[in-house]
């Protein structure tokens, strides 16, 4: 199967996956349940659980379980959703629309987002510590690798960096890259490290990935979002970068990501992520 083949494959079950959990909801006040689902069944491309997944599968050995690296995976994904439901809020950055649809707050008032990022974030905890197949000490490790993605030194910290009130250099804009955006694409890959039964070793390859290819994936987001100069309020990378020098840098932190592939054996997984690094740089072509 041709790796973007694979990748459509993983994000499939994905998505299958979130559409069986938040379907079916009879015990959810239905306000909440609707803000939910269209938080996250709206469309997304779903980046990080299939990073997740692919994770799982490039190391693959008979100490993981491959139930645990889908439930990972769908515990991601609610924590991403709960990052973007609270960071399009008006006390944030008070977006309106969203992947061309109305905010959570936008359709559904700034009260009913906030209930439903919380509940997201509770959600996330809840799928990814469900029984599974795995040693105690690996499933703890999974709620570890999820619980630090979100605590003050993870997003929020990187959240709270990207509001602050004084200007933007290169030790707040590295700060807010690597912890907003970075820290969320580690925790993917690590998840799917320990969920697939690797080793240390395994584990700290996939993270150092997911920090550098967080870090690219940012700064393409930075460039394909200008329109015209950046504001001074703005946490842009084109605050202070060039669009050459930015394009520069997103080349080389995917290649740092990459790098980073060579300790993990050559599975169509691991080829898999290299390709998707790739392929999420092109999207500046």
């Amino acid at each position: 199967m041709a790796s973007r083949d694979y990748l459509g494959f993983q994000r499939e079950r994905v998505d299958e996956a979130l559409r069986r959990l938040l379907e079916d909801t009879p015990a959810w006040p239905e306000p909440l349940g609707d803000a939910i689902r269209h938080a996250v069944l709206g469309g997304g491309k779903r980046i990080r659980p299939v990073l997740t997944l692919t994770a799982s599968e490039a190391v693959a050995t008979e100490q993981g379980d491959p139930d645990a690296a889908l439930q990972a995976a769908v515990a991601i994904e609610l924590l991403h959703s709960y990052t973007l439901v609270h960071d399009d809020l008006p006390s944030m950055d008070n977006d309106l629309v969203r992947r061309g649809q109305p905010t959570v707050h936008a359709r559904f008032g700034e009260a009913q987002a906030i209930l439903a990022g919380d509940a997201l974030q509770a959600l996330a905890f809840d799928v990814v510590a469900r029984r599974s197949a795995l040693d105690p000490s690996r499933s703890l490790a999974l709620v570890r690798i999820l619980a630090q993605a979100a605590d003050p030194a993870g997003v929020v910290g990187g959240q709270v960096e990207d509001i602050a009130s004084r200007p933007l250099d290169l030790a707040r804009l590295s700060y807010i890259q690597l912890h907003k955006t970075g820290d969320l694409f580690r925790a993917a890959l690590a998840l799917g490290a320990v969920a697939g039964g690797g080793s240390g070793d395994d584990e700290r390859a996939l993270s150092a990935f997911g920090q550098s290819l967080g870090v690219a994936f940012q700064i393409v987001d930075d460039i394909l979002d200008a329109d015209g100069e950046p504001d001074a309020e703005s946490t842009s990378c084109l605050r202070l970068w060039s669009r050459d020098k930015a394009r520069e840098m997103a080349r080389a932190f995917t290649m740092e990501a990459v790098a980073n592939l060579a300790e993990i054996p050559g599975t169509q997984a691991s080829a898999a992520l290299s390709d998707l690094a790739e392929d999420l740089l092109s999207r500046l072509n």
